[in-house]
């Protein structure tokens, strides 16, 4: 689990040269984080199970991320 996550998270920011930017948490950085509700190093299927998320400094809880979900889902289907 942990190489899954430093992949998708501290690798990212190497890849693109953004270490300065994103990839960790660090003061400068950009605040963009999940919050889980259970710990994605004992089992990485855990990353599905969002309590919430930072970003850029503002915080969303489940709820809001689900009703914007369901928003861009129905303009879909019309």
């Amino acid at each position: 689990p942990y190489a899954v996550l430093a992949t998708g998270t501290r690798a990212v920011g190497e890849y693109f040269r953004g270490q300065d930017q994103f990839g960790t948490v660090a003061p400068g950085q950009r605040a963009d984080l999940l919050l889980l509700d259970a710990n994605p190093l004992q089992d990485v299927a855990n990353v599905s199970r969002i309590a919430g998320v930072m970003t850029r400094g503002r915080w969303l809880p489940k709820s809001a991320i689900d009703a914007q979900l369901a928003q861009i889902a129905a303009g879909y289907r019309q």
